[in-house]
């Protein structure tokens, strides 16, 4: 198991450099670099990656529980001195959330100044602005704000613009919401906004000896979801929750956002209707027919018109309510009386928007799954067997849908029965068992570009043997993910209409693999060498481009014990 589990967080891009013997290396030639030992606090939970002081060199940020030490890079040799942090700020208060975010130090339209932003026991900000290579006497730029942290320090993404005006606002955690506080021109800010919301705090008790290891509490802040809903080109609010949707329309004047929603739908008013799941009337030749106690709601522009329109399923009932346009915060959509209504009979599952014909407009699919009995559950113990699903394509016909699907797509899930399953898990617990050790590596762009022969192909870095062996070219870049992962799973094309997906393939030709890239490699010589100055067991290695040259740099960990944690910085010339 590796001492390190490879912490190196990217407010920038970071990357492990190479000793300058790659200098000598062979065609196509590779960049040199500079090898920097460093010597980092035993208890560095994580390395962070940002410009701080504006020079356009990416720098260092240690974080020790509530103390941050900064390694500040340099034009001049040694790029970076680990003698001792360049500056050391210990975060007040019992509970600190903190951000460097890009507008840090930004009011009223000044120039964004480097900055570190704090909120300190969910009532006040603090900003400590970064001159000369330290850290300033800490400005307080609000207070009383009746906001809530777990005790702990730990990063806190709550200084965000969030209307898109250039202007940092603040995101602050409440009791099962977020507070929004959106700043003025003069540097002051808008009464707060409470918006309900699903925030996520983590506790980890006990350290696992792991680089990234946190001890205490963690909130997360979700990123509040902003786009424009009614075709006026500014951000609307949006509040996803499991109780509510909620719709907040900006304005251009007075508050940006209203105190109370534009419109909701009440969640919990609908799963009433609906009913709730009772055993005793469970139908057991129909299993599946609970669905009819499940709804969807999407909130899309279906007929192009620049303002969103909502559609809900409850069971297989499908509700669509036009966006209506109107001045500024006007537009709304009638929740109570449906454009359309669409009703299918059968288990309807899901449903979801998506061009089927090409004409630029999202259709309507709906999904319907077959009937599962008990008895089916009980065959499927010992035999296998298939499950139908069907999808119904509803074209668009501009402010609704035709009455009658167009294409009728089925997909047959075929799986293993469940003894064979609970076989093949036992033979891949047993496979994993008996792995053989992970070997470090990562991917990296160690050949500048113009000598690249494939740009469509990662260099590969591995540790291995106490040395760090390189290979050119070695994998293919990953592909961007498809706009529909579920149907280009499927392999779908618009002139086949039957799908499979077996499972009892998927299940046989499941295999635990570890180190397939780096096996991959291993049947050529790796195009370079480099000696590590210890031996690293139990070391990893990060990488990323620290000086902006469009060169991977890179961080060996070597070692770390209750004294310190010490590697090699490979920066590039």
């Amino acid at each position: 198991m590796n001492l390190f589990k490879t912490s190196l967080s990217v407010m920038g891009p970071v990357l492990l450099a190479m000793t300058s013997a790659i200098a000598a290396a062979q065609t196509p030639q590779a960049a040199s670099y500079t090898p920097i030992p460093f010597t980092l606090h035993p208890d560095t939970s994580n390395l962070r990656v940002k410009d701080l002081d504006g020079d356009g060199l990416q720098d260092l940020l240690a974080i020790q529980d509530d103390t941050l030490s900064v390694y500040f890079q340099r034009n001049a040799a040694p790029a970076f001195d680990f003698t001792q942090p360049d500056s050391v700020l210990t975060l007040p208060g019992q509970a600190a959330g903190w951000d460097i975010p890009e507008a840090a130090g930004t009011v009223a339209g000044s120039r964004p100044l480097p900055a570190l932003i704090a909120l300190i026991d969910g009532q006040r900000v603090l900003q400590w602005q970064i001159n000369n290579r330290a850290f300033s006497e800490p400005q307080e730029l609000i207070s009383n704000l009746g906001g809530f942290l777990g005790k702990g320090a730990y990063p806190l993404n709550f200084y965000q613009d969030i209307n898109n005006d250039g202007l940092p606002d603040l995101v602050v955690p409440g009791a099962g919401v977020m507070n929004l506080l959106i700043q003025n021109a003069d540097g002051s800010f808008q009464p707060p906004l409470s918006v309900q919301s699903e925030v996520q705090q983590r506790v980890v008790l006990e350290a696992d000896g792991e680089l990234d290891r946190e001890i205490g509490q963690s909130l997360i802040i979700p990123q509040i979801s902003l786009r424009d809903v009614n075709g006026d080109d500014l951000p609307d609010l949006i509040s996803d929750t499991e109780a509510r949707l909620d719709v907040f329309l900006a304005s251009r004047t007075g508050d940006y956002f209203p105190t109370l929603p534009n419109y909701s739908i009440d969640r919990e008013a609908i799963r009433e209707r609906l009913g709730e799941f009772d055993l005793d009337q469970l139908d057991f030749s129909n299993l599946t027919g609970v669905l009819a106690l499940t709804h969807e709601e999407l909130l899309e522009d279906m007929n192009g018109d620049g303002i969103d329109d909502f559609i809900l399923r409850e069971g297989g009932r499908v509700a669509l309510h036009l966006g209506q346009s109107g001045p500024a915060q006007a537009s709304t959509i009638n929740l109570q009386q449906p454009d359309q209504i669409l009703r299918s009979s059968g288990n309807v599952l899901s449903v979801f928007l998506a061009d089927e014909n090409d004409d630029g407009r999202p259709d309507l699919w709906l999904w319907r799954v077959d009937q599962v009995s008990i008895g089916d559950l009980f065959l499927w113990l010992a035999v296998s067997g298939t499950i139908n699903m069907e999808a119904f394509v509803y074209p668009n016909e501009g402010n609704q849908f035709a009455r009658r699907p167009s294409r009728r797509i089925t997909v047959a899930m075929r799986f293993p029965s469940v003894v064979r399953m609970i076989g093949s898990v036992q033979e891949s617990r047993d496979r994993a068992r008996s792995m053989e050790p992970v070997i470090p590596f990562t991917r990296a762009q160690v050949l500048p570009d113009a000598a690249s022969a494939q740009a469509a192909m990662d260099d590969l870095l591995v540790l291995a043997n106490n040395q760090l062996e390189v290979f050119y070219q070695a994998v293919a870049q990953e592909p961007p993910p498809a706009d529909d992962r579920f149907l280009a799973s499927l392999g779908y094309r618009r002139g086949l209409d039957s799908y499979e997906i077996d499972l009892r393939r998927i299940v046989d030709a499941f295999n635990i693999e570890v180190n397939a890239e780096v096996n991959e490699v291993r049947v050529r010589e790796p195009n370079l060498r480099i000696p590590l100055p210890d031996a690293a067991p139990r070391g990893d290695l990060v990488a990323t481009d620290l000086n902006n040259n469009g060169i991977d740099d890179i961080f060996v960990f070597i070692s770390r014990d209750l004294s310190s944690i010490k590697g090699v910085l490979y920066l590039s010339d």
